[in-house]
C-alpha cells in the first residue's frame, strides 16, 4: 500500500543515502507502485541536475609547482608532464555540498508537493460526498414534509388499487388530498421492470387521465411515490397505474397494473 514512508525512501535513495533495514520492503514496494517510481525518477533527475551545477575550480599555479616538486626530481616545474586533474579546492566543495543540499530541499519540497495535491483531492471528494448527503436530506425532508401535508389533511381520502393481468398480485393504496391537490401512492408487489421501462401514475378527472409521475419499485416490488403538484386537477375519480417508456408519456399506452376508484 502506497504511503508518505515510501515516498521518503524514494527522495533517500535517489540521493544515494542507503536505506538499511527498510531497503528490501522499499524494493518490493517499487516494483508494484507506479507512483513511487515516477516519484524515485524524478528525484534522481533533480539530484543529478542540481550536483552538476557546480562548475569545475582550476588550482591556483602555487598549488601545481607545489604538486610537481612532490612527485620527485624526475619531475620537476621545466619538465613537460601531462597536466594534472583538476583539483577540488575548498570553495568548489563548499559549492557541491550546497549543491547536494539544494537537491535535498527540492526534493522535500516534491514530496510535500505530492502529499498536498493527495490532501486536496482527498477535501473535494469529502466535500462532494457531504454535499450528496446534504441534498439527499433536504430531498428527504421535502418528501416527509409534503406526506405530511397529504397524509394529515382534514380532507385526505384513502383508495384501494387492485392488481390486473399481467400484475394480478399487485396492491396499492393511494391518499389524495383535494385541498393539497397531491397524492401520495404505497404499492406492493409490483414487479421490477426492464430497462427502459417505468411505471407511470395516472388521475382520472372528467374521465380523462392526468399524469401524476413515474417511478421504480425496489427488488421486493414496493415503493412509496408522492404526485406532483396536480393543481389542473378539479376531482379525483380513478386512479391507475401503468407500465410506460422511461420518463413517462402525456398519455397512457402500456398494459394497466394497477386501478381503483
Amino acid at each position: 500500500m502506497h504511503s508518505e514512508r515510501f515516498e521518503d525512501l524514494a527522495a533517500l535513495q535517489a540521493l544515494g543515502i542507503p536505506l538499511g533495514a527498510d531497503a528490501e520492503e522499499f524494493a518490493r514496494h517499487l516494483a508494484g507502485c507506479e507512483v513511487c517510481e515516477a516519484l524515485l525518477v524524478g528525484f534522481k533527475e533533480s539530484a543529478s541536475a542540481l550536483s552538476m551545477s557546480a562548475p569545475r575550480v582550476r588550482p591556483s599555479p602555487a598549488v601545481r609547482e607545489r604538486l610537481l616538486r612532490s612527485l620527485g626530481p624526475s619531475v620537476s616545474p621545466g619538465h613537460a608532464a601531462p597536466a594534472p586533474a583538476p583539483a577540488r579546492g575548498p570553495g568548489s566543495l563548499a559549492r557541491r555540498i550546497f549543491a547536494a543540499a539544494a537537491a535535498l530541499v527540492l526534493l522535500l519540497l516534491l514530496t510535500d508537493d505530492a502529499r498536498i495535491r493527495r490532501e486536496r483531492e482527498d477535501l473535494r471528494s469529502q466535500r462532494a460526498d457531504l454535499s450528496d448527503r446534504l441534498s439527499t436530506a433536504e430531498k428527504s425532508l421535502a418528501r416527509r414534509d409534503l406526506q405530511a401535508r397529504v397524509l394529515e389533511s382534514d380532507d385526505v381520502r384513502m383508495l384501494f388499487l387492485g392488481g390486473k393481468d399481467p400484475q394480478p398480485q399487485a396492491r396499492a393504496k393511494v391518499f389524495w388530498s383535494a385541498k393539497a391537490r397531491r397524492g401520495v401512492l404505497v404499492a406492493a408487489n409490483l414487479q421490477p421492470l426492464q430497462a427502459g421501462k417505468q411505471y407511470e401514475l395516472w388521475v382520472f378527472s372528467a374521465g380523462k387521465p392526468v399524469p401524476a409521475g413515474v417511478f421504480d419499485v425496489d427488488p421486493a416490488g414496493r415503493v412509496l411515490v408522492e404526485s406532483p403538484d396536480m393543481s389542473t386537477v378539479d376531482s379525483a375519480q380513478k386512479f391507475a397505474v401503468t407500465v410506460e417508456p422511461r420518463g413517462g408519456v402525456p398519455a397512457p399506452t402500456g398494459p394497466i397494473v394497477l386501478v381503483g376508484s
